[in-house]
């Protein structure tokens, strides 16, 4: 996808000024990001381009909601639009490297790093509630309800891939072990729940790479009113492996006992409602996200 010469007018007519420059910046699974140099303020804004867009409008109306309810820094949304079947998202354009960036490999404050990304996410998590579910209407008076309701709907639909030929055994075995022992898995009364981002791992965060400390965090997904657990399948992937967040955030806060296996509970169900949304999905990424739930399950079974 490509900016047009329509969404470039928009964006001319909103901020009343001309676009010197356009770069892309970004590509994921829903969609690309571009960096727009403007001739007068905000001098810099952020394009995202997606073909889905009730998600657009959905993420815009999520960090919206994040901004001035979280710890770190999430881009200010200017306005959202349409061109045909590509929407468009304007937003803040916040300065950082990706935290997917292989340049990560040579920072020289890791353990610093480390710190300001999960002090960030500690910091919020005390920003509390007695509701669990949606950002905007979260009606669950327990966490284990909220999500048994979640995890039947990911299991029907996944089961009805795989009675199509659309998704492995190895996927439904997985998913089946947490369906046979649900109650075990989730015993523990959880009395408050936190705002969470929903997507919180390197490859949506900006780093600022001097002072080797989180600048921002972007693209917020399924944003909910969970427990401080839910968040943490993502501090296991890509740098954050490296950086040792799941770790650091464990050496300063109390987990619970099966806080291992919902993790690969957590990170399994929301590839998969990646894929129930989107269409599409790395079915390889599915399979390994199964094979270390399952390891993980006869840990402690």
């Amino acid at each position: 996808m490509n900016i047009t010469e329509n969404i470039k007018n928009l964006i001319s007519e909103h901020f009343n000024t001309h676009l010197t420059d356009i770069k892309e910046i970004g590509k994921g699974a829903s969609g690309q990001v571009y960096c727009i140099h403007l001739s007068s303020a905000p001098y810099k804004i952020a394009v995202k381009l997606s073909k889905h867009y009730d998600l657009m409008k959905q993420e815009k109306e999520m960090l919206e909601y994040l901004k001035p309810r979280v710890a770190y820094q999430v881009p200010e949304t200017y306005f959202i639009g349409q061109d045909g079947e590509v929407a468009f998202l304007v937003m803040e354009f916040i300065s950082g490297i990706s935290g997917n960036s292989k340049k990560m490999l040579l920072l020289p404050k890791k353990k610093h790093l480390a710190d300001s990304i999960i002090n960030s996410l500690t910091e919020t998590q005390k920003t509390t509630s007695d509701k669990f579910g949606s950002y905007n209407n979260p009606e669950y008076n327990s966490w284990k309800e909220y999500y048994s309701a979640f995890f039947s709907k990911i299991y029907s639909f996944s089961k009805e891939q795989f009675n199509d030929g659309k998704l492995s055994k190895t996927v439904i075995d997985a998913l089946e072990l947490i369906s046979e022992n649900f109650d075990k898995i989730f015993k523990e009364d959880i009395k408050k729940s936190y705002l969470c981002h929903g997507d919180f791992w390197m490859c949506n965060m900006l780093i600022d790479f001097k002072k080797g400390e989180l600048s921002a965090v972007l693209d917020p997904f399924n944003v909910i009113w969970a427990e401080p657990e839910y968040e943490l399948f993502a501090l296991t992937l890509g740098y954050g492996k490296m950086l040792k967040l799941y770790e650091n955030y464990k050496s300063k806060c109390k987990v619970s006992e099966y806080c291992d296996l919902k993790i690969e509970l957590y990170a399994l169900c929301n590839e998969l409602d990646w894929y129930m949304r989107l269409g599409s999905i790395s079915h390889d990424y599915l399979e390994y996200r199964a094979e270390r739930l399952k390891k993980e399950f006869k840990k402690t079974h």
